[in-house]
């Protein structure tokens, strides 16, 4: 299956037109890039003073008029293009963008999200790939790649501590917005160190010195243990 992007127009409050196009193999982000510019090209045709875009992606807005090279620049050049036309000589006119999450299911918005997400348009043998999309797709394999090697016990060691997240699950490897555990450490230096000896089990304590020093007191301060363990 692939993307798909819908634009509804509304004038004075009535539906009177609506765009719906396949955006082939694409991340949301391009879906919705994809949406904003079928909305504006169609709004520039009409004879009005201002277009309200409404959107629930801020960071497809802010791409709008981006013409630099990335994943969705031909859409901005479409938008940009259909802008000039729309501001040249008319100081009077203007365009807005309006945040609409979609879990606040505003019909002006949701009704084009509902269309968006329930067609089902088959990718065919050659879709439209964005390099966004390519992108996600390597750094997805990658991912999986990195998880089924890790789950095995060479690969991740014997002293390796699992880590649960929020919802009690463990935490996998990534490396986006600073990996699986990074976050729950925060940026405390010290704290990251200690945190990264812990879960190694690479710190200089009883379990530790045993292993690798057993000349060493490996006993615990508390005095109840043979062994301090993290």
């Amino acid at each position: 299956m692939q993307a798909v992007s819908v634009a509804y127009f509304w004038r004075l409050g009535e539906q009177v037109s609506s765009s719906k196009a396949p955006a082939g193999r694409a991340t949301a982000l391009d879906a919705e890039l994809f949406a904003i510019r079928l909305g504006v090209v169609k709004a520039t045709s009409f004879d009005v003073k201002r277009i309200i875009i409404i959107t629930d992606s801020l960071t497809a807005a802010r791409r709008v008029v981006d013409i630099s090279v990335y994943s969705g620049q031909a859409h901005s050049l479409a938008i940009v293009q259909a802008l000039r036309g729309f501001f040249t000589n008319r100081p009077d006119r203007s365009i807005h963008f309006w945040d609409c999450p979609s879990k606040a299911q505003w019909s002006l918005h949701f009704l084009a999200h509902e269309d968006a997400t329930s067609t089902k348009i088959a990718a065919g043998h050659y879709p439209a790939t964005s390099l966004d999309a390519l992108q996600s797709k390597s750094a997805a394999a990658c991912l999986d790649t990195w998880r089924t090697s890790f789950a095995r016990p060479l690969s991740q060691g014997r002293y390796f501590l699992p880590l649960k997240g929020g919802i009690k699950n463990l935490l996998q490897l990534s490396y986006a917005k600073g990996g699986g555990w990074l976050p729950f450490i925060g940026e405390l230096v010290i704290l990251c160190a200690r945190a990264t000896r812990a879960i190694l089990n690479h710190a200089p304590i009883g379990e530790f010195r045993q292993r690798f020093f057993p000349a060493e007191c490996i006993q615990c301060p508390c005095g109840h243990c043979q062994v301090e363990t993290r």
